[in-house]
């Protein structure tokens, strides 16, 4: 009895200890077989530290980023990278005091060589 109760004790130590990453889908686009322009917008008002895309169904080349706050900021990310369809971007942490975001432009290539699935992509913040 005693070995659970320590075994308890030092799973909550642990997991009060280490820091908790929740990523959350903030949007999502279905993209098109060649080079376009599409913004999400995020609704509400909550504050991000860092964003990254991820790609399914057929791979995208991402060219650039446009992220645009609520405060009239925008951070633009040259990202100029061939995501595969599982797969993310690099983690892009967020500059600036209001993170909070009300868009995110993205210049891509679509690259699945016309096949009838659109690739899709998700973007997670946290």
């Amino acid at each position: 009895m005693k070995f659970k109760v320590f075994a308890a004790t030092a799973f909550l130590a642990l997991a009060a200890a280490s820091p908790a990453f929740a990523w959350t889908q903030v949007g999502a686009r279905d993209v098109r077989d060649r080079t376009d322009r599409d913004t999400i917008a995020l609704n509400g008002h909550r504050q991000f530290e860092r964003i990254k895309l991820c790609v399914y169904r057929n791979p995208v080349h991402f060219l650039d980023l446009d992220v645009r706050f609520r405060n009239g900021g925008h951070q633009d990310v040259s990202l100029r990278q061939r995501i595969n369809p599982g797969e993310c971007t690099r983690v892009i942490n967020l500059v600036g005091d209001d993170r909070d975001i009300t868009t995110i432009s993205m210049l891509y290539e679509e690259t699945s060589f016309r096949r009838r699935a659109h690739a899709t992509v998700r973007v997670f913040a946290e």
